[in-house]
């Protein structure tokens, strides 16, 4: 929300603009910034254009013969609309704009002697498509910042979105006002009398009262389409807006003036002279102003004459109605819309306008005949119009008036003060929240229609807050008492993992919860059914992740394309698993890992080795390893998922039950979907299948007293047999005795049959009994071979 400051003033006395721009940010209404317009400009006049005449050496330049008030000089200009008669915003040698000082030039072998200019060269708006060509009655050789308002500051305001009150002139001034005791005033106009001669003319019908609870109307007759006046051609261009011509820019002037979204209809094209509010209809069209066609569902509110649709109600007007040059007679429209359907509507059609914007927030539906009347006047008076009798005002059902009490003991105990009750009536009455009726410890608030964010105790107790000023209030310790604390497993497990994946150089990475349903079959062998959005923002998140992996590629991807090519990154959310009955899905939360590029830091003294699968492998290990569960997970040869290379994934299970894989993803995938040449090794999880098996209480045992023996075994088995159960099989034999198992060497080549495979592993023998043996190290060693040898058909290798 931008505010003209010269603007304004028209309502209420503004000081030093810097402490007003601290002032509204105190109040809860952020000042982003402030920018100033015509200080900069320094001599430049009013002047006119006497001739044109066609550059000799340049197509794109023009001659003009130029006269400042005193005398006549050449000017070289290059706009397309300079003709004679202007009168113009004329830059003399001399003069100076924006820190630059304007001197004679030979162009293309004309001297010219200053410049003619712009909007965007004043630093007014950025309309660069031509000069800016001023009103006729200008006197010629007067300093342009004296005969036109440029000199203005525009405060840039973030407003929140449960405020559409500040999205106007009179809300700003309104606070502006409580803040500084200064009178705020707006416009005094007087209604006509509702019906009169206007209901000879026109008839509106409200088919759907719940989305357009109030709607009115008003005409008026033998206008004629003018430029603006400079004065609001120069407060519309500060805040942002183009100028049109009088009547459209009256429209744009009131609603940033009081909030109302108006919208003015040609009356020659309005058939049958009435006006219809109706739902539209599955498959019927409109064209907008933007000269769209837009396809609608059957769900948005239209405005129609009696053949036609003529507006999207809310969002924007049909150009079958649209306001003309030729336009004589408009019929203005000033309505209140649910909302919710315009909120549906704008976003489901893609198309957002400065009505849609305010409708969708909530509108004052009791300043609807405000802004009608103030805007009829406005044509009235520069459009050169009359305004036909009376008005129409259909209003199915009046907004009853809405009362909210407020405790003086609870905006204490709430914030921590020692307000009096007169003092929070006067807070609250200072923005127009009027006490009607007072005790001594509570007050009976009337809620006014612009305010729609207000309908309890708290939202008045926080309006307290704000005009007290929050500065004000003291910290203060609350009257609370220690209540127990007890801890989500489930959460410690994952503020553990995550302190696990950073302590192995691992970067986290938060990413949206949506993406698209092609993103999340990609990592499928068929497409899988996913929990979908009714009304999605765009196709990109049309479906609630079941995966992190599609969010982990991509973002490898984006890196990559920025010359980052050592990417450690992981992600841990919950994702959202469809059920087949229809049910709420299933929310686990997942941990997923991508790895690429070096295996250390590039320097002198680290070497180049890439990462591969040991390396992700190893990662998923020291997780296990750090919630202590290590012993209880498996890894199985995995030649079922699409999304890794075959050969290099392998299937993770605990205690048998699969929660996750890991493997090198599929090179073909990555590059046809994601733009990724480079190898990259990922892993994802079901952390939530960990909470309760995780993080077991670890048990003291004493040093062991005896020493350990380790043997190596040697063995021969098919190429296919996968190693995890041969070292569950060893450990089985006697846990007591075998500490470790690991695998040291894995070998296929000569001296080995082809279609098998040659497996060292090192085993740990220890006694907590006694000093074992030779004999009984040599018995527990061929127990070992002749078990993987019944169950395996593993043959010792000599």
């Amino acid at each position: 929300m931008n505010i003209s400051i010269n603007w304004l003033r028209d309502y209420i006395e503004v000081g030093d603009i810097k402490e007003l721009a601290v002032l509204l940010t105190d109040a809860g209404m952020e000042v982003e910034a402030q920018k100033s317009i015509g200080d900069d400009i320094e001599g430049v006049l009013v002047g006119e254009i006497l001739s044109v005449a066609k550059h000799p050496q340049a197509d794109n330049l023009k001659i003009c013969t130029t006269h400042d008030g005193i005398a006549e000089r050449i000017v070289v200009c290059g706009a397309p609309n300079t003709a004679a008669g202007q009168k113009v915003a004329f830059a003399v040698p001399g003069s100076q704009i924006a820190g630059h000082k304007i001197a004679e030039k030979k162009l293309r072998g004309v001297d010219s002697y200053g410049m003619i200019l712009s909007k965007m060269e004043l630093g007014i708006n950025d309309d660069h498509s031509g000069i800016w060509v001023l009103p006729s009655d200008m006197p010629c050789g007067q300093l342009l910042t004296e005969a036109a308002p440029i000199k203005d500051d525009v405060l840039e305001m973030d407003i929140t979105a449960n405020r559409p009150d500040l999205l106007s002139f009179f809300g700003v001034a309104r606070e502006v006002a409580a803040a500084t005791g200064a009178r705020f005033t707006k416009p005094d106009l007087s209604f006509e009398e509702i019906g009169g001669e206007i209901d000879r003319r026109m008839l509106v019908q409200i088919d759907e009262p719940d989305l357009c609870p109030r709607y009115s109307g008003i005409i008026v007759d033998k206008l004629k389409i003018l430029p603006s006046p400079i004065w609001m051609e120069l407060r519309l261009n500060a805040i942002g807006q183009r100028e049109i011509n009088n009547i459209v820019d009256i429209s744009n002037y009131v609603l940033h003036e009081c909030g109302q979204p108006l919208h003015a209809f040609d009356l020659e094209f309005l058939e049958k002279s009435s006006i219809i509010v109706r739902r539209s209809k599955p498959g019927e069209n409109i064209i907008t102003l933007d000269e769209q066609e837009r396809k609608l569902s059957g769900e948005e509110l239209l405005i129609c004459d009696g053949e036609k649709p003529v507006a999207l109600a809310g969002v924007m007007g049909g150009l079958n109605s649209l306001v003309s040059d030729n336009t004589q007679s408009v019929f203005i429209e000033s309505a209140c819309f649910n909302p919710v359907n315009i909120r549906r509507t704008s976003k489901r059609i893609g198309l957002n306008s400065d009505s849609s914007y305010r409708f969708e927030r909530g509108i004052d539906i009791e300043g609807v005949p405000y802004g009608l009347h103030r805007s009829a006047r406005l044509m009235a008076e520069l459009g050169q119009g009359s305004v036909l009798q009376g008005f129409i005002d259909n209003y199915p059902k009046k907004r009853e008036p809405q009362k909210v009490s407020v405790r003086t003991s609870r905006v204490n105990w709430i914030l921590g003060t020692h307000l009096d009750t007169p003092r929070i009536g006067k807070f609250l009455d200072s923005i127009e929240l009027t006490n009607v009726e007072a005790q001594k410890d509570v007050l009976q608030v009337e809620i006014p229609a612009f305010r729609v964010d207000i309908e309890r105790e708290i939202d008045l107790i926080e309006e307290v807050s704000r005009l007290h000023g929050l500065k004000n209030i003291e910290a203060t310790l609350p009257a609370t008492m220690t209540a127990t604390f007890t801890r989500d497993p489930l959460t410690t497990l994952i503020e553990l993992t995550k302190d696990i994946m950073i302590g192995q150089g691992f970067s986290e990475m938060i990413s949206i919860g949506m993406t698209s349903q092609e993103n999340l079959n990609l990592f499928r062998k068929q497409p899988g059914r996913y929990v979908t959005l009714c009304n999605p923002l765009t196709v990109e998140m049309s479906a609630l992740k079941d995966m992190l992996m599609p969010g982990l590629c991509k973002a490898l991807s984006i890196n990559l394309a920025h010359q980052t090519e050592d990417i450690a990154l992981f992600e841990m959310r919950r994702v959202y698993i469809h059920k087949d009955d229809d049910a709420l899905p299933d929310e686990p939360t997942h941990l997923a890992a991508i790895l690429s590029g070096r295996r250390e830091t590039a320097n002198w003294s680290n070497s180049n080795d890439l990462v591969d699968f040991w390396d992700i492998k190893g990662t998923l290990e020291e997780v296990f390893k750090g919630l202590r569960i290590a012993h209880r997970i498996a890894f199985e040869a995995d030649e079922s998922n699409p999304a890794y290379l075959l050969g290099s994934a392998a299937l993770i299970t605990l205690d048998g039950k699969s929660i996750g894989h890991v493997g090198r993803l599929a090179p073909k995938l990555m590059q046809q979907s994601f733009e990724i040449e480079k190898e990259a090794y990922a892993f994802e999880i079901d952390i939530s299948a960990l909470s309760n098996k995780a993080m077991a209480e670890p048990e003291f045992a004493p040093w062991p007293k005896f020493p350990a023996v380790v043997r190596d075994l040697a063995v021969v088995i098919h190429e296919a047999q996968s190693v995890q159960p041969m070292i569950d099989a060893i450990y089985a034999i006697d846990q007591n005795l075998i500490k470790a198992v690991s695998v040291f060497d894995v070998y296929q080549g000569k001296g080995i049959d082809p279609g098998k495979k040659s497996i060292a592993f090192s085993i740990r023998i220890q006694s907590s009994e006694s000093t074992m043996t030779f004999e009984q190290i040599n018995s527990l060693m061929d127990d070992i071979v002749a078990r993987l040898g019944s169950i395996f058909g593993a043959v010792l290798r000599i």
